[in-house]
């Protein structure tokens, strides 16, 4: 039995193998990226990232290395709010990027507030072209139609891309008996 290769084998079986490194690199693009939910939800304040933009909600005490939660407990609410751009490209910053959902004891649906019926940024908050590494900083305001009740849950969405709406970040502060 011979083990000497002919050049014609080791050309056939060279090209054999590029063909099979070159079909797995194919393969790659089906893998499903983990590092980038689609609808990320947190029950505290604090920060998440979602298309490479951070967002962090509530206020940011040094002392503890922690943010506190707004008071949901009147009809006027004040998310403090800081987004920060870690993309290439500028993202737009506008009330239509924010909605904040109301869901009673059981987290069923109760009402929803956008910028035409009751959710406002202030100024500062907004900006048509926040460029890769900066950040803007400012309160959500809502304006509620009833005070929250014990149990019931306030959830603050913001979507960073309005062209990948199904990405959002998303905070839920419940009202606790004061």
């Amino acid at each position: 039995m011979s083990f000497a290769f002919s050049r014609r084998s080791f050309l056939k079986y060279t090209a054999v193998a590029a063909v099979a490194v070159a079909g797995a690199s194919l393969f790659t693009g089906c893998k499903v990226d983990t590092s980038d939910s689609y609808n990320v939800l947190r029950t505290t304040p604090g920060e998440l990232t979602v298309l490479q933009v951070t967002a962090a909600m509530g206020t940011y005490v040094e002392a503890s290395k922690s943010y506190t939660a707004p008071d949901v407990t009147g009809t006027t609410i004040a998310f403090p709010f800081k987004i920060t751009n870690g993309r290439a490209n500028p993202i737009y910053v506008n009330p239509n990027n924010f909605k904040a959902t109301v869901l009673n004891d059981k987290d069923e649906f109760i009402t929803k507030y956008t910028a035409s019926n009751g959710l406002t940024l202030d100024a500062p908050l907004c900006d048509t072209n926040l460029k890769k590494g900066a950040s803007v900083s400012g309160n959500i305001n809502l304006k509620l139609g009833a005070a929250l009740e014990p149990g019931q849950s306030i959830v603050l969405t913001y979507c960073p891309d309005l062209q990948y709406n199904e990405y959002s970040l998303n905070w839920k502060t419940t009202c606790v008996k004061g």
